[in-house]
């Protein structure tokens, strides 16, 4: 039995590296796509795409891996009844029941390897991710905006046009910038300026030098005409940017001592990854039987339409909880009671149907 599960465990590890390249693949040219489109319209500095493109694809391999771990003993158990070795290893005795235990082993240590990431790797990369973009930003968000083109200002409260960037400094030249509030209206004409970042508090100026300032209401055709030498332009705070993080950034300490709906949405979601990639891997032996004449990927399309109801069904058991819709002791786990009940019901029915037939022929 013991080569017998070194040959089980080599099979689905080969499996294993072959269908996480190709996900990981589509995951990191997806993201490499997003990436260059938010670097071309200034979101994302483009100095640090590579290194937010590798944090990005660190967080999301915990989603990955689940995936490619379901579909590696899929297709290595698939390729075992294709080529009738399932059929001489049942001739010898061992059933669906002994395969699931040397599968559960490895199910369980690849567990592990999921939950360290999704509890502890996945929300530290995203906050890194969300540090690293706020100080390139701080550095040069003016710049990231680009030359010859009305964009919005990173405060996001008006227009900015910059003609263009003095060559050999960051001086900037001929700057028009427009801002609304409530009621008022200000359009500022510059002949140079440039961003200063105060390094104590972290908040970035644009300091504007020999300009006009108007001021007006909304509305009105009066406005008010002020010539400075110097203007100095809040920006966005950095520290008020800092504060502002997503339920996913937040670490899994932090989650566990809280008791806020999205703080408990989040950690049982965390939590539900590893429980997914033992189910899933439980409901994979099963399903993966077929006849030889039947080809290695037979089973594909229905494993993956099951993984998407699971997901889907733990992605809406989440909104509910953030809603306050359902109680947090019932949570997601209800999803996942249900569906370890389907793949149990998979070995328990052979079993109880050979019985039943057994009892019969006796009775006769």
């Amino acid at each position: 039995m013991r080569l017998i599960n070194k040959y089980l465990t080599k099979e689905i590890f080969s499996s294993l590296l072959g269908v996480a390249a190709v996900l990981l693949l589509i995951l990191i040219s997806g993201q490499l796509v997003s990436l260059y489109s938010k670097a071309a319209s200034g979101a994302v500095p483009v100095d640090t795409i590579l290194i937010v493109l590798g944090l990005k694809s660190l967080s999301n391999i915990a989603i990955v891996l689940p995936l490619a771990f379901y579909l590696a003993v899929l297709l290595a158990f698939s390729r075992l009844y294709r080529d009738n070795e399932m059929a001489v290893l049942a001739a010898c005795g061992i059933g669906q029941w002994r395969l699931l235990r040397p599968v559960l082993k490895l199910t369980f240590f690849f567990a592990i390897f999921i939950g360290a990431l999704t509890l502890y790797v996945s929300p530290w990369a995203l906050d890194k991710t969300r540090q690293l973009v706020q100080i390139s930003e701080s550095k040069t968000d003016i710049k990231a905006i680009g030359t010859g083109k009305f964009q919005e200002t990173p405060s996001g409260e008006g227009v900015i046009y910059i003609e263009e960037t003095k060559e050999g400094s960051e001086e900037l030249q001929n700057i028009f910038i427009q801002q609304k509030s409530e009621n008022s209206n200000s359009i500022i004409s510059s002949s140079s300026g440039q961003q200063v970042t105060d390094e104590k508090t972290g908040i970035r100026y644009l300091i504007l030098e020999n300009g006009y300032r108007y001021d007006g209401q909304l509305g009105k055709g009066e406005y008010v005409e002020i010539r400075f030498k110097k203007h100095g332009i809040r920006l966005t705070d950095q520290e008020l940017l800092s504060a502002n993080r997503r339920h996913k950034e937040i670490s899994t300490y932090e989650l566990w001592n809280t008791w806020e709906r999205h703080d408990v949405a989040e950690l049982q979601w965390r939590i539900s990854t590893v429980l997914l990639c033992i189910i899933l891997a439980i409901l994979a032996l099963p399903l993966s039987k077929t006849s030889s004449r039947q080809g290695k990927y037979t089973k594909v399309g229905l494993a993956l339409l099951i993984y998407i109801i699971y997901t889907n069904l733990l992605n809406a058991s989440r909104v509910w909880i953030e809603r306050g819709e359902i109680p947090y002791s019932i949570g997601l786990w209800w999803v996942h009671a249900i569906m370890l009940v389907i793949a149990m019901s998979f070995y328990i029915q052979p079993v109880y149907f050979k019985r039943l037939v057994s009892r019969k022929r006796s009775v006769h």
